[in-house]
């Protein structure tokens, strides 16, 4: 999502605890705060999309 500058800000309320522990996860990433959230989301949404893809039986 790297070069979506124009986007318009979405901001959140957290808790100060899960922000605080946010913002160690994303020094530890080497990621912006906001950066360590996309990178999250994003992971988040591949695995319930993979969770909801259909299984397919054998052709037949």
């Amino acid at each position: 999502m790297r070069g979506n500058s124009k986007l318009a800000p979405s901001p959140v309320r957290l808790p100060q605890d899960l922000k605080n522990w946010l913002k160690h996860q994303a020094i530890d990433n080497k990621r912006s705060m906001n950066g360590e959230v996309v990178a999250r989301l994003e992971e988040s949404r591949a695995r319930q999309g993979s969770a909801q893809q259909p299984v397919q039986g054998p052709r037949r």
